[in-house]
């Protein structure tokens, strides 16, 4: 007769080979998903079975009732998510349940976790990436794993973080959406790279002053007016300082290495301080209103310019910017596409959608944009066989004047000058050639019959 023990253990082995079963197949390049956001898996109540597994990447759904340990030698990273059923749920994990030798990055946001869930992290020897913002956790037990380069706090409450300069080997710190914290003991971490702050409400960023290794820098979404310290952050390479709309830019013109600037909404007038910013390649100047872009012709080597919402009347001046790729100026007060948009040959996507354009015969000698098709009030895609859907054109919204050329009338002209040319080789080939039956001559006369009255439909004389 069976004891209640042995029975416990015929039914574990029995669940875990069910499982087995049921995500062995699932498994692809190493990765690994268990459950789905909104419910995770209700049959999955705990994760034995996960140590027959070799895989490096496992992310989980967390359900309601999963618990028991976590135990697998191959994992690198880990994900542990809530599903949206358990969200209301206390998480039966923490970091005691994770026996994971080889774990490399933990990714346990957004899970309503406390402080005693972080307990003992530093038993991860190869622990370098962590995650746990939007939680109610602070740096007690995460100051201690000194071997993390990289760690996202955004949107934990912290206010005070004088225990982060224990981290000596950081390099990328995300601290947004952490509202009045104390930023000054940032000073003394040199190794960060990395720096992100939007949404602090941060009225003064001298702390940075001193981490000349930084190459990205986000300050988006905060209060800022003076950010002279910046000007000493010579290896910088990305900065974000969206959505500071009393922001002074001066001190940028000290950035020369600068390559991607965002600075949309910032209420900006002039842009004197980018002249000397000749190796951006990405810039976003959106919703600055009645801007002007004079300064945008020596940044010749802008390859993605976004000019949305910026009352512009006219792009001429940008016709320097051989290198761009990408050209938003939707929604402006534009009339006229200038004609010096075909020499950008490298353009492969153009918004001019929301202006007051009725004239885009320039876009005719564009070699990424002469054929026009699915026209219509929504963005449609221009390609071709060897690359398809890369090249975009939107064109929504605009005037179409009846009398002058509008979109669709260019498409056809474009078939019309090809069907003329192959019309031409055939006329060619019938002259010369004396074999042609009776009835293909009525076939092509019937062909050339009805071009013409196309031709005459159109007002082509």
């Amino acid at each position: 007769m069976l004891c209640p023990e042995n029975i416990l253990i015929i039914i574990n082995k029995e669940y875990d080979e069910l499982m087995i079963r049921k995500y062995q197949g699932k498994i692809q390049d190493g990765n690994l998903e268990i459950g789905d956001q909104q419910r995770g898996d209700p049959e999955v109540t705990n994760l034995r079975f996960i140590e027959n597994f070799n895989i490096q990447t496992l992310k989980i759904n967390v359900s309601s009732g999963m618990c028991e340990k976590l135990r697998n030698r191959t994992i690198k990273e880990l994900t542990l998510q809530k599903s949206e059923q358990a969200r209301s749920d206390a998480m039966n994990f923490n970091v005691d349940d994770l026996e994971l030798e080889n774990l490399e990055v933990l990714q346990m946001q957004n899970n309503q976790l406390g402080n005693n869930y972080l307990y003992n992290l530093v038993k991860f020897k190869k622990f370098h990436t962590l995650n746990v913002s939007s939680n109610n956790v602070d740096l007690t037990h995460i100051r201690f794993v000194t071997s993390l380069t990289k760690l996202s706090m955004s949107g934990c409450g912290l206010q005070n973080i004088n225990q982060i300069i224990l981290l000596v080997n950081l390099e990328d710190l995300d601290l947004s959406l952490n509202k009045g914290i104390d930023l000054r003991p940032l000073c003394k971490i040199n190794s960060l790279t990395k720096l992100h702050m939007n949404g602090c409400r941060l009225k003064n960023i001298d702390c940075i002053r001193l981490l000349s290794n930084l190459q990205v820098l986000d300050i988006a979404l905060n209060i800022l007016h003076n950010i002279n310290s910046i000007s000493l952050l010579v290896n910088l390479k990305e900065l974000d300082v969206k959505q500071n709309p009393n922001i002074d830019i001066t001190p940028l013109k000290d950035l020369s290495g600068l390559v991607k600037l965002d600075l949309q909404y910032c209420k900006l007038k002039q842009l004197n301080a980018l002249k000397p910013l000749i190796n951006l390649k990405i810039l976003d100047l959106s919703y600055n209103d009645n801007i002007n872009i004079t300064v945008l012709q020596y940044l010749k080597n802008l390859t993605n310019l976004n000019l949305n919402h910026c009352n512009l009347v006219s792009v001429y001046v940008l016709r320097p910017l051989v290198k761009l790729e990408s050209l938003n100026i939707a929604s402006n007060d534009i009339v006229y596409l200038n004609a010096n948009i075909y020499e950008m040959k490298q353009l492969k996507s153009l918004r001019v959608d929301d202006n007051r354009i009725c004239d885009f015969s320039s876009l005719e000698q564009h070699q990424n944009f002469n054929n026009f098709d699915n026209v219509g009030d929504k963005c449609f895609v221009i390609s071709d066989q060897k690359q398809p859907l890369k090249q975009q054109l939107c064109l929504a919204n605009n005037i179409r004047s009846i009398e002058g050329p509008n979109i669709y009338v260019i498409k056809i002209q474009n078939k019309l000058k090809k069907l003329r040319t192959t019309l031409d080789n055939i006329k060619k080939q019938i002259n010369e050639a004396t074999y042609y039956t009776y009835l293909n001559q009525i076939q092509f006369t019937g062909n050339i019959a009805h071009l013409f009255q196309q031709l005459n439909y159109l007002g082509f004389e």
